[in-house]
C-alpha cells in the first residue's frame, strides 16, 4: 500500500501520469470498437509472429492496439512501483518507449520471458532486480524473436511456445551484459543504445536460425486512414503534457511562480547537448513535459506535413521522441538530425511519405547528441547518413530487432565520429578520446 499511496506525491506524478494515459487508452480501445472486435484483435496480436514491420493497428484495429498498449503500459507502471522505483529521466523515457513499441511487436505475450531472462541475470549475479529494471524494459528490443519462435507453424504448437519461451530466458540472461558494453562502441552519441545492443543479439540468432533451415519472412502490415483520430489524440496529449509542465512543481508553489520555474527550466534544457544521457527530470524537474509536448507536437507535425500515415509504426516514433524529452532530446538537438533525414526521403528511391522513411525520420531523432554536441550541420548530415541506413540494415537481422534504428544509428555515430574530429580538433570530444 506504501507503494501505491506514493502515486499521489508529487515527486511520483510521471507514474501516476502513466497510469492515467493508459487507463484513458484502456478506455478509448471499447468506445471505437465493440468489444468482441477488442478481444478478437487482441488475440490475433498476441499469436502473431509480431516481426518487423507487424503493425498491430492493422493486424487487429485501433481498439485491439489500444488495448494491447494500455495492457503492457500499466504492468510496466505497476512493476516499477512494486520495485520501489523513483521516478527518474531514465524511466519515464522507457515507459513511453513501452507503450510506443506495443503498437508494433510488442505484447504481453512475448515481453515476458524477456523480462524473466533479465531477473534471472539478477539472481544469478545476486544483485537486486530494481538495479536491472531499465533492461527488463528495453530488453523489449528482442520481443519478435520469441513471437518468430513460438508461432513458427513448423512444429506441434505446445512445442512451439514453449521454445519461444525458453530462448527469450536466455536472450533476456544475456541482455544487460551485452547493453552494458555496447554503448562503448558508439561513444554514448546514440541515444538507443538497447536497440544496438539488441541489434548485435538479433543478427546472431537471425544467422543461426537460417543455418538450421529457418527462413525469417519479413511482415508488411501497415494501417491507413486513421490520421483523424490519433493526430487528434497526440494533439490532445501534447496540450495535457504542456499544462502539467507548466502548472506542477515538486514543491508548493503560486501557480505563476510555477510556471515562471519550469517555463525557464524548459530553457535551460536546450542547454544540453544530450549526450551520456542526462536526466532531466533529476536536473528540471517537471519543466521536461513542457519539453515532452513540444517534442510531441513537432513529431506528430512532422508526419502530417509530410503527408503520411500516423500507423502504429509511426506512432511509435513519436512516443519514444516524447519519451526521450526527459533524457537527451529536445527541440534543438532533434531538429537538425530530422532535417537531414527529411532530406535523405527526398532523394531516395522511396515516396518521402512511405512508411519506410517516416519510421527512419522519426528515429533518426536518436543522433541528437551530435547535432548538441557539435553542431547543427553535423546534425544535419548524421540525420542524412540515418535515413540510407536504416532502410537497409534490417537485413541483418531478419526484423528480429525492434529497434532497428538504434542499430543503425550505432554505425552512423562509429561512421562520423572520426571524422568530425578532423575538423572539430578542440573539442572536448577530441580531449576526452570518445571516453
Amino acid at each position: 500500500m506504501k507503494n501505491i499511496r506514493n502515486l499521489y506525491t508529487r515527486e511520483y506524478l510521471p507514474f501516476a501520469f502513466m497510469m492515467a494515459v493508459n487507463m484513458v487508452f484502456l478506455a478509448l480501445a471499447f468506445i471505437i470498437d465493440r468489444p468482441d472486435e477488442v478481444f478478437s484483435g487482441f488475440v490475433r496480436i498476441i499469436q502473431s509472429r509480431s516481426i518487423l514491420v507487424t503493425d498491430y493497428i492493422a493486424l487487429g484495429g485501433i481498439g485491439a492496439a489500444l488495448l494491447n498498449v494500455s495492457i503492457v503500459g500499466l504492468s510496466t507502471v505497476i512493476m516499477l512501483i512494486r520495485l520501489d522505483v523513483k521516478p527518474s529521466g531514465a524511466n519515464i523515457m522507457a515507459l513511453w518507449m513501452e507503450i510506443g513499441f506495443a503498437f508494433f511487436g510488442k505484447n504481453v505475450f512475448n515481453m515476458i520471458p524477456l523480462t524473466c531472462g533479465v531477473l534471472l541475470f539478477s539472481k544469478y549475479s545476486k544483485v537486486s532486480f530494481s538495479k536491472y529494471y531499465l533492461s527488463a524494459l528495453l530488453v523489449a528490443t528482442l520481443c519478435p524473436t520469441i513471437s518468430e519462435i513460438a508461432f513458427l507453424g513448423r512444429f506441434s504448437r505446445p512445442v512451439e511456445i514453449l521454445a519461444g519461451v525458453l530462448l527469450g530466458f536466455v536472450v533476456g540472461f544475456i541482455f544487460p551484459a551485452v547493453s552494458a558494453d555496447s554503448v562503448k562502441v558508439h561513444s554514448a552519441f546514440n541515444l538507443y543504445n538497447m536497440g544496438f545492443a539488441g541489434g548485435l543479439i538479433a543478427t546472431m540468432l537471425a544467422t543461426l536460425f537460417k543455418s538450421l533451415g529457418i527462413d525469417i519472412v519479413p511482415a508488411a502490415y501497415w494501417s491507413h486512414g486513421n490520421n483523424t483520430f490519433f493526430a487528434g489524440l497526440l494533439y490532445s496529449l501534447s496540450l495535457v503534457m504542456l499544462a502539467t509542465g507548466l502548472l506542477t512543481s515538486l514543491t508548493k508553489e503560486t501557480p505563476r511562480i510555477t510556471a515562471k520555474k519550469n517555463l525557464e527550466g524548459y530553457r535551460n534544457i536546450h542547454k544540453q547537448p544530450g549526450r551520456l544521457m542526462p536526466d532531466y527530470y533529476e536536473m528540471f524537474e517537471n519543466s521536461i513535459y513542457i519539453n515532452m509536448a513540444v517534442l510531441c507536437s513537432f513529431a506528430t507535425t512532422v508526419v502530417l506535413v509530410l503527408g503520411a500515415e500516423l500507423n502504429g509504426p509511426a506512432i511509435a516514433g513519436i512516443l519514444t521522441m516524447t519519451g526521450f524529452g526527459s533524457l537527451g532530446k529536445h527541440l534543438r538537438n532533434v531538429a537538425p538530425v530530422v532535417i537531414g533525414a527529411v532530406m535523405s526521403a527526398f532523394i531516395n528511391k522511396w515516396d518521402p511519405a512511405a512508411p519506410v522513411n517516416i519510421v527512419a525520420i522519426l528515429f533518426s531523432s536518436g543522433l541528437a547528441p551530435i547535432s548538441g554536441m557539435f553542431g547543427p550541420i553535423w546534425g544535419v548530415i548524421a540525420g542524412f547518413l540515418h535515413v540510407n541506413i536504416a532502410t537497409h540494415i534490417g537485413d541483418l537481422n531478419g526484423g528480429l530487432n525492434l529497434y532497428n534504428n538504434g542499430f543503425a544509428a550505432a554505425f552512423v555515430a562509429m561512421f562520423l565520429l572520426p571524422i568530425i574530429t578532423i575538423f572539430k580538433k578542440d573539442t572536448y570530444f577530441k580531449k576526452d578520446k570518445y571516453k
